[in-house]
């Protein structure tokens, strides 16, 4: 397979923001459940968006919640995001040898720009797509057709890199091999029903299997 674009899911994938999200989500729940939930139980909010999340737990009261979340976050936001290892300079080769290079996410745009400049990937994405981009989010391939219509590329030779199912969904859902990071803070045997196309150990791994290199190490589900 020869890959030319590459989209990455960012939160949990490029930027290690999962501490940053947990303790939105508990600081909220605590709030409006004290007690029920702990960091470890709210890990199974960190990946759908935050309007599914909250519609599930109390719908007359999601959108209150839902700011709540969004100012704790944008106050701890800079000192608790930062990249995983490797991102930043895998990315920079990626696009230094002609591979093209988009973010899809569930986050606010605004707040998705913000991550973007704090952590120094400016410039590195052709496109970025965030949730006033779309109507439905992921699983639905839908924000994966907003990206690849805007880069006009082909399924082929577009690939999904992300931490969660959701992301893995998804990129099945569009017709596109998904790729699972295995930094993801989602253990293997959460993600293993997902039956995930690739999984990388490292960045340095899947910028290997991008470029199709010889020394690449992964773990790969052939159909």
């Amino acid at each position: 397979m020869s890959i030319e674009t590459v989209l990455f899911d960012f939160d949990g994938t490029l930027a290690d923001s999962n501490a940053l999200i947990n303790q939105s989500h508990l600081s909220v729940l605590e709030e409006y459940f004290p007690g029920e939930y702990t960091l470890e139980s709210v890990r199974k909010f960190n990946g759908p968006s935050l309007q599914t999340t909250y519609q599930l737990l109390d719908p007359e009261k999601s959108e209150e919640m839902i700011a709540k979340y969004r100012d704790y976050n944008a106050v701890y936001h800079d000192q608790m995001i930062r990249l995983f290892e490797g991102v930043e300079e895998n990315l920079r080769l990626l696009k230094e040898k002609g591979i093209r290079l988009a973010v899809v996410s569930t986050k606010r745009n605004d707040v998705l720009e913000k991550g973007i400049r704090h952590l120094n990937l400016e410039g590195l994405f052709e496109v970025v797509i965030g949730a006033e981009d779309y109507t439905h989010f992921k699983p639905n391939p839908e924000p994966i057709y907003t990206a690849m219509a805007r880069l006009n590329c082909q399924h082929s030779t577009t690939i999904m890199v992300g931490d969660n199912g959701h992301d893995i969904l998804a990129a099945k859902n569009a017709g596109i091999l998904s790729v699972f990071v295995g930094w993801s803070e989602k253990t293997p045997e959460e993600i293993a029903p997902f039956e995930p196309g690739v999984t990388v150990p490292t960045m340095a791994a899947l910028t290997d299997f991008i470029l199709d290199k010889e020394t690449l190490v992964v773990e790969e589900r052939r159909g």
